[in-house]
């Protein structure tokens, strides 16, 4: 007799497993929940599109498409790219462009609505699941060639850049013009750094232990503010990042460690980058006097709108008045103080007495 009252409570209990399991994938907002659940992983992570363009390269013909690492909160800094050159803009030169974001809950300077808000105006926004932090900048920068190689494989060039990153977009064509012999080859093409050292210094910023990277030195990577590449190499970097141990400094993660493995060559085009954002400050001046600057790429040095004037003042001088060719570099001529911001090594800069 005491035995079926037990059986009676068992049988309940079973009954409201499988009613709790049935409401689980039954509910809309319990599925979504469910879906980080999955086989998709990016590196060791669950993952999905928070937010995703999937559209972006629909059409064909498409030259190159910009994946730019973007902080949630950076709204300003997407604006003056946004600015300078708009979908419609870039797409009459055969450009797309998406910016890559984590999730920030308590951002200060935006939220999840106003983001979602802005990528309803913009439709350029590619969010994925896992959180903004800086030592999760190789899940955005995974996800981002992850994201060229499965929806915009019809391109001829992914470009990859930060949000704080300068580019000249109207010297991109030639850029990418003499690149195009590489295209069907496994090539990325950047800021080569070689030879550069794990910094053991426990209070430094880049400090990585030995667990983290056992090596003395580190293989031949590019600086991941800039570099171009192909659809095809995107999609099999991403690939190969979920067959390896995470590393959090992304460019030697990336574009070395794995381009190593992967026998992707590294092409050195760093005689266009200026390594001071000073030097474009000096090509700003430079422009207004009607003398052309030889760097096409560079950091913003923290000026928000860098990325818009740089390109405004090229146009308005530039374009529309031809520049005359400037006979000194700036590093020979720009009266700035030095300020490296490559901030993955330490290349050789020389100093210049006036």
């Amino acid at each position: 007799m005491r035995l079926f009252p037990k059986f009676l409570l068992s049988f309940s209990l079973l009954a409201l497993v499988f009613l709790l399991i049935h409401y689980l994938t039954k509910s809309p907002t319990i599925q979504s929940n469910l879906a980080l659940i999955s086989t998709n992983h990016l590196l060791n992570i669950p993952f999905r599109y928070w937010i995703n363009n999937e559209k972006v390269c629909i059409e064909g013909g498409i030259l190159g498409v910009f994946i730019v690492t973007s902080y949630f909160g950076n709204v300003e800094t997407r604006s003056s790219m946004r600015r300078a050159f708009g979908g419609d803009a870039l797409k009459k030169l055969g450009l797309r462009r998406v910016f890559l974001l984590g999730h920030a809950p308590g951002d200060k300077y935006t939220t999840q609505h106003a983001l979602e808000e802005e990528n309803r105006r913009f439709g350029d926004i590619v969010q994925g699941t896992f959180m903004e932090a800086y030592r999760n900048l190789t899940y955005k920068h995974v996800m981002g060639l992850k994201w060229a190689g499965s929806y915009c494989p019809n391109a001829q060039f992914v470009i990859k850049m930060d949000d704080d990153t300068v580019l000249n977009m109207y010297r991109l064509n030639l850029l990418l013009a003499s690149l195009k012999a590489f295209v069907q080859k496994s090539f990325i093409a950047g800021y080569k750094l070689d030879k550069m050292k794990p910094i053991r210094d426990t209070q430094n910023k880049w400090y990585v232990t030995q667990e983290e990277y056992a090596a003395k030195i580190y293989p031949q990577f590019v600086s991941g503010w800039f570099y171009i590449t192909t659809p095809q190499v995107s999609g099999r970097l991403a690939s190969r990042a979920n067959q390896e141990k995470f590393f959090w400094i992304d460019d030697v993660f990336i574009t070395g460690l794995l381009a190593k493995k992967l026998k992707v060559k590294l092409f050195d085009i760093s005689q266009y980058f200026a390594v001071n954002s000073e030097y474009l400050q000096c090509c700003l001046q430079d422009f207004k006097r009607q003398l052309d600057c030889d760097f096409y790429v560079g950091p913003n040095g923290g000026y928000i709108d860098m990325f818009y004037q740089f390109n405004h003042n090229y146009f308005t001088h530039c374009v529309e008045h031809k520049c005359k060719r400037k006979h000194s570099l700036p590093n020979e001529s720009c009266v700035a103080e030095k300020k490296i911001n490559l901030g993955r090594g330490a290349p050789l800069i020389e100093t210049y007495h006036l």
